[in-house]
C-alpha cells in the first residue's frame, strides 16, 4: 500500500509531518510543487526523514526542482521527477475506486435518499481517475494538490452518508494507485541518483569551471603577491655629497723662452707667444678755431678735369692751382682725378670736385669765375690736359668782416687722441683674432708704438674741417688657456685635496692680478687667485649594496659610515608593501644630488 500527498508552495513542515502520521500506508509519496517552501531548507527535510523513520514509513519525494532533488537525495529520500516515472517503475499501477463497506441499512438508505447530480458524479470520477497526474485539473478549476485526497474523500462521505452511519464506514484502501506486483517495495528501498538533465550537467560543468578559474586566480594572486614582495618594491635615495670651496693664491710666470721649468711650490710656469701687428687710420674732424675776417684767406670749390689719359691722377693736399688772373690757390684735401672715359663713342674727361683756399689773405682772392692751371705740371704734356674751373666763387678773403674757421692746436690734440684710440682698439681685436680662442690676451699685455702721423691742412689753416692720419705698431704676449687650466688642476689635485675624504674638483674660476710685463724679454710675471669648488666622490653601487634588504631605521647607521656624504633622503615604494629597502641592489636607485 502507498499514499500520495500533494505539497503546496506554502505548506509548512508540521503540516506535512502530520499528514504522514495520519497515513495508513507504509509507503508515502510527497509530490512537491516547484519552488515549495518545504524544499528551501535541509532542516525541514531532515525533520520529515526523522519522523518517517520513527513511524517506520517510507517516504519518496517527487519534484522537478534539481537543486531540491540533490538536497533530498543527500538526506536519504528516494527522488523522482514525476509520478509518471513512479508508475513506470512500479510496473503499470492500476487505478482502483475506493471500496467502502458500510452497514446494510445505511447502504439501502443511501441508495434510496442519495440522488447525486450526474455532473458531480462525473467530476468525482474524473478527479479519482486523474489523481496524481501532472495535468490534474478539476472541471471547475485548479484544485490544491496537498488537499486533493482529503477533499475528495470528505466530499464522497458527506454526499453518501449521514451522521449516524459515518462511524460505520471502513475504508479498505485509501490508495489511489495500487500495483499488482511488489514494485513499490523495490522503489522505496532503492535510492537511485537524482536524474541529471543535460542542462544540469552543463550547469555543473560551468560551476566546476568557475571553481577551477577561482582556484587558479587565488594561486596567481599568491604568486603575484610573493613576486611583488621580492621584485616590486623599489627605492630611490638622494645622496648629498660633501662640498667645499678653496681659495688658492698662485704665481704665474710666462716666458717666450723655450726652457720652461716645472712649477715649484705655488708657482706655475707657462710658455708665452709674441704676436705683432701694424695699422694706419685717417679720420676727418671739424675745425673749431676762430680767425678774424680782415686777414682771412678766400675759399671756394673747383672741378678738376683729366683729358690726359684713362689713368687716374692723385693730387695731394696743398697742390697749387693758378688762376688766369694770376691768383694762387691750394687744394685743401688730397683727391684722385679719374681717367678719361668713352661714352657713346665720345671721349669724356675724368673730373672731380675739390675745395681750394687762397695762398694769401685779402679781398683780391674773392673771385666769381676763373680757369686754373696746375703749375706743377708746367713743362710736361699734363700741363694743358689737367685744368680746373671755379664752380663756386671764392669768398671770405680780406676784409670780409666775419670770423672764419681754422685748425687750432686743441683740434689737432683731440684728433690725435681719437684717431690713435680707435686704431689701437682695431689692432687689439686683430691680435685676439690672430691668437685664437685657445690663448689668453691680457688687457695690459700689449704695447703700442706710433710710427707716423700727419695733419692737413696744418695748424692755423682756415678751413671747415681737417684730416688727421696716424700709423701704429703693436706687440703682445699671449699664453695658452688650456695649459694654464691643466696646471692649476694638477696643483689642486696634488696639493689641496686631502686623501682621507675623497674629493673631486668640480670647477674653478681665475682672477688675474697686476702683471709685470717685459716686452724686451718677452715675459709676464703676475699673481693669480683661484676659487676652486670641490665635491666628495661617492660610489653609488657601494651604497645600494650596503642598503639592500635593510630597514629604513638602519639607513642612518649605514650612511654614517660614509664621511663623504653630508645627508641622504630615501623614498621606498610602494610603502604599503614594505618599509625596507629591496633585497636586490639593482632595485635601489642612488641619485647624486648637486644641490
Amino acid at each position: 500500500m502507498h499514499q500520495t500527498f500533494y505539497i503546496d508552495v506554502d505548506e509548512e513542515v508540521n503540516s506535512v509531518i502530520g499528514r504522514i502520521r495520519k497515513s495508513n500506508a507504509k509507503y508515502n509519496i510527497l509530490v512537491v510543487a516547484q519552488g515549495a517552501l518545504l524544499m528551501q531548507s535541509s532542516v525541514s527535510l531532515k525533520l520529515i526523514k526523522k519522523e518517517s523513520d520513527i513511524l517506520d514509513k517510507k517516504v519518496m519525494i517527487v519534484t522537478k526542482d534539481d537543486r531540491a532533488a540533490i538536497i533530498a537525495k543527500k538526506i536519504g529520500f528516494p527522488v523522482r521527477r514525476s509520478l509518471d516515472e513512479v508508475k513506470e517503475i512500479s510496473a503499470n499501477p492500476v487505478l482502483k475506486k475506493p471500496d467502502i463497506q458500510i452497514g446494510r441499512e445505511a447502504v439501502n438508505e443511501n441508495k434510496v435518499n442519495a440522488k447525486p447530480d450526474s455532473d458531480e458524479i462525473s467530476n468525482k470520477r474524473n478527479r479519482l481517475t486523474n489523481l496524481g497526474a501532472d495535468s490534474f485539473i478539476a472541471t471547475n478549476g485548479i484544485i490544491k494538490k496537498n488537499n486533493l485526497v482529503e477533499n475528495n474523500r470528505s466530499s464522497f462521505l458527506k454526499n453518501n452518508l449521514d451522521d449516524s452511519n459515518r462511524e460505520k464506514v471502513v475504508v479498505k484502501n485509501n490508495n489511489l494507485l495500487e500495483s499488482q506486483n511488489d514494485g513499490f517495495k523495490d522503489l522505496f528501498t532503492e535510492f537511485p541518483e537524482p536524474i541529471v538533465t543535460e542542462k544540469k550537467q552543463k550547469t555543473s560543468n560551468k560551476n566546476m569551471l568557475k571553481f577551477l578559474w577561482f582556484f587558479v586566480a587565488i594561486i596567481m594572486l599568491l604568486i603575484l603577491g610573493i613576486a611583488a614582495y621580492f621584485f616590486l618594491p623599489s627605492a630611490e635615495i638622494s645622496v648629498f655629497p660633501l662640498k667645499r670651496d678653496e681659495n688658492i693664491s698662485l704665481k704665474l710666470n710666462i716666458s717666450e723662452d723655450d726652457n720652461v721649468v716645472d712649477p715649484q711650490g705655488n708657482t706655475i710656469n707657462l710658455r708665452g707667444k709674441i704676436i705683432e701687428d701694424e695699422g694706419i687710420l685717417s679720420l676727418t674732424f671739424d675745425a673749431t678755431g676762430q680767425k678774424g675776417g680782415s686777414d682771412q684767406k678766400a675759399k671756394g670749390t673747383i672741378t678738376i678735369y683729366n683729358e690726359f689719359s684713362e689713368t687716374s691722377q692723385v693730387l695731394v693736399a696743398t697742390t697749387r692751382l693758378l688762376s688766369d688772373n694770376d691768383k694762387l690757390f691750394r687744394l685743401l684735401n688730397t683727391v684722385t682725378v679719374p681717367g678719361m672715359t668713352i661714352v657713346d663713342g665720345k671721349v669724356e674727361p675724368g673730373k672731380i670736385e675739390a675745395e681750394i683756399i687762397a695762398d694769401e689773405s685779402g679781398t683780391d682772392f674773392n673771385i666769381k669765375e676763373a680757369t686754373l692751371a696746375i703749375p706743377g705740371f708746367k713743362g710736361s704734356a699734363k700741363y694743358d690736359k689737367f685744368y680746373a674751373k671755379l664752380t663756386q666763387e671764392t669768398k671770405g678773403g680780406g676784409s670780409s668782416g666775419g670770423d672764419l674757421k681754422m685748425v687750432s692746436r686743441s683740434d689737432i690734440e683731440s684728433a690725435k687722441f681719437k684717431t690713435e684710440n680707435q686704431l689701437k682698439n682695431q689692432l687689439k681685436d686683430s691680435i685676439k683674432n690672430k691668437s685664437g680662442e685657445e690663448n689668453i690676451l691680457l688687457d695690459n699685455a700689449l704695447i703700442y708704438e706710433v710710427t707716423d702721423f700727419s695733419v692737413f691742412p696744418e695748424e692755423s689753416s682756415v678751413t671747415e674741417s681737417f684730416e688727421y692720419q696716424v700709423k701704429i705698431k703693436v706687440k703682445s704676449i699671449v699664453f695658452s688657456s688650456g695649459d694654464l687650466d691643466e696646471k692649476i688642476t694638477t696643483f689642486i689635485n696634488s696639493s689641496v685635496i686631502k686623501k682621507e675624504v675623497p674629493l673631486k674638483l668640480i670647477s674653478f674660476s681665475k682672477n688675474y692680478g697686476n702683471a709685470d710685463i717685459n716686452f724686451a724679454k718677452g715675459t709676464i710675471n703676475m699673481e693669480i687667485n683661484v676659487n676652486a669648488k670641490l665635491r666628495s666622490q661617492i660610489d653609488a653601487d657601494k651604497i645600494s649594496n650596503s642598503l639592500a634588504g635593510k630597514s629604513r631605521d638602519e639607513m642612518s647607521g649605514i650612511i654614517s659610515n660614509y664621511p663623504q656624504i653630508s645627508k641622504a633622503e630615501a623614498i621606498i615604494s610602494p610603502s604599503f608593501i614594505s618599509n625596507s629597502f629591496p633585497k636586490y641592489p639593482s632595485k635601489i636607485k642612488v641619485i647624486i644630488s648637486d644641490n
